[in-house]
C-alpha cells in the first residue's frame, strides 16, 4: 500500500513572548515541575488543493476548532497558532516554531493533523485552529476541545475525548460523540448524538431521524410532528408539547404518529427531556387599511 505524501505547513512570522512565572497547558502540569519564564507564540497559515478528495479528516490535540464550509471552494485553508514554554525568549520562540500542521492525501482521503516533536509535547499547545473547506465534502473531526462547524452539507462526524460541539446547517448526516460536553445543533440533517455527560439541544429543520444518548438534559424542537416514532427512556421529567402529541411524565414514553416516518429516540441518563415545535417566523406584514 502506498504511503501518504505528507506536506508540512510553513509557519508565519507572527510571534510573541510573554514573561511569566509558571505555565501549565491544557490543564496538565509539567512532569518536570520546571519553572519557565517565557511563552513563545508562533502563528501559521496554509492551504491545499481538494482536487480528487472526497473526505477530509481533521485530527487535533486539545484546542478551539472552527470549520466553515463553502460550496464554491476547491482549496482548504487553515490558520492558527502554537504556544510553547521556554527558559529564554529565544528558546520559547524557537520551540514554538517546532510544531507544525501536516496535510496528507491517500487516494480520495485527506488528513490534516498536528506534528509536535516528542520533547515539546508537554509544553506546547495548539491555541486555536480555523479551517475553511468545501461544504460538499465529507468531514471527520477527531480530538479534544470545543468545536464549531457551520455550512458543511455533506456527512459530518465529530469524535472528542471531551468538549462542547455546536453545528449550524448540514443536510446529509451528523454524528457526534463526545466523552463529556454540551451539544447544540441547528440542522435539517439526520443526527446521532452521544455524550458521556452534557446537555443536548437540537433544532430539527426537517422531518429527519434523531438519536440522542447522554447523561443530561435534552431539548428537541421539531418542524413537524405528524409522522414520528417517539421513544424516550431513562429520563427524569418528560415534557412533550407538539402539534400532534402532548404528554407530561417521567421515566419512559412511547408514541407513533402517522406512519412514524421519522425516529426520535432519546436516552437521557436521568436528565429532563423536552420535545416542542420549532418556532416559526411570521413574515407577513400588516399594512393596515
Amino acid at each position: 500500500m502506498a504511503r501518504p505524501d505528507p506536506t508540512s505547513t510553513p509557519t508565519s512570522t507572527r510571534v510573541a513572548a510573554t514573561r511569566g512565572a509558571r505555565w501549565a497547558f491544557a490543564g496538565l502540569l509539567l512532569s518536570s515541575a520546571c519553572v519557565f519564564g517565557y511563552r513563545g507564540e508562533q502563528g501559521f497559515s496554509d492551504e491545499a488543493s481538494l482536487s480528487g478528495v472526497d473526505t477530509v479528516r481533521i485530527e487535533v490535540p486539545p484546542t478551539q476548532l472552527s470549520l466553515v464550509g463553502d460550496p464554491g471552494r476547491t482549496f482548504i485553508d487553515w490558520r492558527g497558532s502554537f504556544s510553547t514554554l521556554g527558559g529564554t525568549p529565544k528558546d520559547a520562540l524557537a520551540q514554538a516554531g517546532g510544531a507544525q500542521m501536516v496535510w496528507e492525501t491517500w487516494e480520495r482521503i485527506a488528513r490534516l493533523s498536528v506534528d509536535i516533536p516528542a520533547e515539546l509535547r508537554e509544553i506546547t499547545v495548539l491555541d486555536e485552529l480555523r479551517i475553511e473547506s468545501a461544504s460538499y465534502l465529507d468531514h471527520e473531526i477527531v480530538g479534544t476541545g470545543d468545536v464549531f462547524v457551520t455550512s458543511v452539507d455533506a456527512f459530518l462526524s465529530v469524535t472528542l475525548e471531551g468538549g462542547n460541539v455546536e453545528v449550524l446547517g448540514g443536510a446529509e448526516q451528523i454524528v457526534i460523540d463526545t466523552g463529556r460536553g454540551d451539544v447544540t445543533l441547528s440542522t435539517a440533517a439526520p443526527v446521532d448524538v452521544r455524550s458521556g455527560e452534557g446537555r443536548v439541544d437540537i433544532e430539527s429543520e426537517a422531518n429527519s431521524d434523531i438519536i440522542v444518548e447522554t447523561a443530561g438534559e435534552v431539548s428537541i424542537a421539531l418542524s413537524s410532528s405528524s409522522s414520528l416514532d417517539i421513544e424516550i427512556a431513562d429520563a427524569g421529567a418528560i415534557l412533550i408539547d407538539l402539534d400532534d402529541v402532548a404528554h407530561m411524565g417521567s421515566g419512559s414514553f412511547r408514541r407513533v404518529t402517522g406512519t412514524g416516518a421519522a425516529t426520535v429516540q432519546v436516552r437521557a441518563g436521568g436528565g429532563r427531556v423536552d420535545l416542542s415545535m420549532l418556532a416559526s417566523i411570521n413574515t407577513d406584514t400588516d399594512t393596515g387599511s
